[in-house]
């Protein structure tokens, strides 16, 4: 951070560590999906198994199973594409930065 006034360096320092403590928390969200998933093939196998069900409800409830997923798995989605923008924002700040103040 040569050539960076104190103020500026903070800040990239901070900045830094803010973007790495998201991408941390990616972990979290892929732990989310891991589970989100084993748990829609365990109640979808369930569903399968179940004789006792006339079609039309196993299907009603296929139907409701699919559309909490869909709705999880929409949460993911948003999550990491935000991470993503912002990860990426923030990779080509750093690199034009590195253009504008190239290290020695």
């Amino acid at each position: 951070m040569k050539g960076h006034s104190p103020g500026q360096a903070l800040a990239e320092l901070t900045a830094a560590a803010t973007m790495q403590t998201e991408a941390t928390h990616q972990r979290l969200v892929f732990a989310w999906g891991q589970i989100l998933c084993t748990e829609l093939r365990r109640v979808w196998t369930q569903l399968e198994r179940e004789e006792a069900l006339a079609y039309e409800d196993k299907l009603a409830a296929q139907v409701h199973v699919l559309e909490e997923a869909t709705a999880s798995l929409r949460q993911m989605h948003h999550s990491l594409g935000r991470s993503c923008r912002r990860l990426k924002q923030h990779l080509q700040a750093l690199r034009s930065s590195r253009i504008e103040q190239p290290w020695p």
